[in-house]
């Protein structure tokens, strides 16, 4: 018994030994490696048709993240090893509508291959997935029919078909968020300035309910064709009626507005004569001297080759507006300049004697002072001899004002027989200081005048200026 034990103990030892022997060699020649893989996407499976993959918006994402992978393997597979041996999973198999974290499996496509992963081989190791529920209904096809159509052309209703078949409602699926904000499916034809019927095919778009587009849900079909029938309507035309105004009225009279009515009539009648009416004129309405508004029938005069469409009438109501001219008006009139309150014994001169004068008033007033002469006087009262700048005065009628203030005049008072430089010598407050040379005895003195002294510089001469 105990030569048995020994031998058992003896045949593991020498078992344990080859093992060793073999793992030694084994491992020396044939080593474990570190394989990495880089940006790989993972491959869904187990996902139910009634489910799909969306984003944070809702928006259908079936596109997985990338994920590296690290494998430990030895020395003769890892130069046999290529990315296409290896695939990574993402099993959604018994997942229901909602937000999920769903980890990351490596699966190899060879049965030849072996490997192991380590405990940090897959990175990110779990993927967060959102699953939505897929509906489905059906919606109406909403056409908007944009642009116009030339004179005399009309359009029928629009005609909506696939495959040859009438359409209204198209079938639309996608993730139930998505679905129930979608009211309508919509698209364009545009029609401007078309002569022919209008045919093509459109591309649907599903809108809510205030026309913004709602993406991520499919559409079937998602064109459509659609034709919009486009007939002339032959030899009528709608023309605009324009009232025949001769004469002006009474000068200060103005015509502020020319209604007519009815404003349009329809015509009928060959294409060349309709086609250079461009308006409609009416028998001529003389305003000459008119003070008043006006309203009176006027016969329309119909071009040839062209009568009223049966119903439309040959006769316009014309209401001319006329309206006294309120505005006031300007103009610049001379003035002849005289100074009043001259004392006794004393000359005056007045520079300028002449000033032109701008007044402002009705048209009326203005053309009856322009035969007129004005008067600009300059009040000189209680003044002795000197130079002045004074302002003027000048007398308006009624309803005429001055438009601009006028400028002062210079006033030389001068005694008869003062001498320029007497009359000319500066002072504070102009006086009387000047006397005439004495006369021989039993002699008359006149006066008599002299002539005109040369008006001294505004810098030599007192002025008196009247306060603003």
């Amino acid at each position: 018994m105990t030569a048995l034990r020994a031998t058992i103990l003896r045949a593991l030892l020498a078992l344990g030994l080859s093992f060793s022997l073999w793992a030694f060699v084994s491992f020396s020649q044939n080593p474990e490696e570190l394989v990495p893989f880089e940006g790989l996407t993972p491959q869904v499976v187990g996902l139910h048709s009634d489910l799909v993959i969306v984003d944070a918006n809702g928006l259908p994402n079936p596109t997985m993240p990338s994920v590296n992978v690290i494998l430990r393997t030895d020395r003769n597979q890892r130069t046999e090893l290529r990315p296409v041996d290896i695939r990574t999973v993402v099993d959604l198999s018994g997942f229901e509508a909602g937000e999920h974290i769903v980890p990351v499996n490596v699966q190899a496509t060879r049965s030849t291959i072996s490997f192991t992963l380590p405990a940090d081989g897959v990175s990110p190791s779990a993927i967060p997935i959102r699953l939505e529920e897929v509906i489905s209904t059906t919606v109406q096809v909403d056409l908007k029919v944009v642009g116009n159509l030339p004179f005399s052309f009309e359009r029928g209703d629009p005609q909506i078909t696939s495959g040859g078949q009438p359409l209204s409602r198209v079938a639309i699926s996608g993730p139930q968020n998505r679905v129930l904000r979608v009211t309508a499916v919509q698209t364009t034809a545009n029609i401007e300035q078309l002569r022919a019927s209008y045919q093509a095919p459109l591309s649907l778009t599903a809108v809510d309910e205030n026309g913004q587009a709602v993406d991520g849900v499919l559409i079937s079909p998602t064109t459509v064709n659609v034709r919009i029938p486009i007939t002339s309507v032959v030899g009528l035309k709608l023309v605009p009626v324009q009232a025949a105004i001769t004469g002006l009225p009474e000068p200060g009279y103005m015509i502020t507005s020319v209604q007519v009515n009815p404003p349009l009539i329809a015509l009928t009648g060959s294409s060349g004569p309709l086609d250079r009416a461009a308006v409609l004129l009416t028998e001529e309405i003389d305003l000459r001297g008119a003070r008043n508004s006006l309203i009176r029938k006027a016969r329309i005069i119909f071009p040839v080759g062209t009568s009223p469409q049966i119903g439309e009438p040959s006769n316009v109501q014309v209401t001319v507006q006329i309206t006294q001219v309120s505005q006031a008006f300007q103009v610049a009139l001379p003035a002849q300049v005289r100074a009043t309150g001259v004392g006794s014994g004393m000359l005056a001169s007045v520079s300028p004697d002449v000033v032109s004068v701008v007044i402002t008033g009705s048209s009326d007033l203005l053309a009856t002072l322009a035969l007129q002469t004005l008067q600009a006087t300059v009040d000189v009262s209680g003044l002795g001899p000197g130079s002045y700048q004074l302002p003027l005065t000048v007398r308006l009628p009624d309803g005429v004002r001055l438009a601009s203030d006028l400028a002062p005049v210079t006033v030389l008072l001068r005694t008869p027989s003062a001498t320029p430089t007497e009359a000319l010598a500066p002072s504070a407050s102009p006086t009387a200081a000047s006397t005439s040379a004495p006369t021989p005895a039993g002699t008359a003195s006149a006066p008599t005048p002299e002539p005109p002294t040369p008006e001294p510089p505004v810098s030599e001469t007192p002025t008196r200026q009247t306060s603003p």
